[in-house]
């Protein structure tokens, strides 16, 4: 006995989800590599090497565990110390780094009265295209990527840049990573308001690797 399929179950069966075009507002068969590239957010093909040269591995110093005393600004212009620690790990065969960070913290620019846990997860990726990093931030506290930092190492510091928009005016924030050592590092985080001629750092980390002698 032959049992006939309805045609929309012979459609499917000749031609599988996965091969069908995404758009269906009749723009034609979609090529093989389409799916990933609409992933990706480009419909270039990518390079065959994008993890290679010093610049892209310039963040590897980084991978391990570290203990972090943080500086917080206070509104009165004294600093808050407080403890931290963070883990990175390498991913994607080293073109990206991924970072858990957990601490207390006190931004009174965020109208915070009393110190915080607060956790976060940042990704860090090289971009060999325009030979810059990407940093992206988000916390229990903004649980969210917002636009990333961009930037590069140059003479064995970091510096990495965003900049938005306030009712205030424009804002320019910029993440330095500095005095780089096998087991200790700096990290900044500072604020421009008038479009990079002066900076305000409002937070800092002395970063140790966990287990190592602190012979700063």
């Amino acid at each position: 006995m032959i049992t006939m399929l309805p045609v929309g179950l012979l459609l499917l069966v000749a031609c599988p989800v996965w091969a069908m075009p995404l758009d269906r507002g009749g723009v034609g068969e979609m090529p093989p590599q389409e799916p990933l590239s609409v992933l990706r957010g480009s419909s270039q093909s990518p390079p065959t090497t994008t993890c290679s040269g010093s610049e892209a591995r310039a963040f590897d110093f980084w991978i391990g565990e570290w203990d972090i005393t943080q500086k917080i600004l206070r509104q009165d212009g004294s600093w808050l110390e407080l403890p931290a620690g963070t883990s990175v790990t390498a991913s994607l065969d080293g073109c990206a780094l991924i970072e858990h960070w957990q601490g207390e913290v006190l931004f009174f620019w965020e109208g915070m009265k009393q110190p915080e846990p607060m956790k976060g997860l940042s990704v860090r990726a090289y971009d060999s295209e325009s030979g810059t990093w990407n940093i992206h931030w988000m916390d229990t506290r903004a649980p969210r990527f917002g636009s990333p930092y961009v930037g590069t190492f140059k003479g064995g510091r970091g510096e990495f840049f965003r900049e938005w928009e306030t009712p205030q005016g424009p804002r320019v924030g910029r993440i330095t990573f500095s005095e780089i050592r096998k087991d200790t590092v700096n990290w900044a985080l500072a604020i421009s308001t008038d479009e990079r001629r002066t900076w305000q750092t409002i937070w800092t980390m002395a970063m140790r690797r966990s287990g190592a002698r602190d012979d700063r």
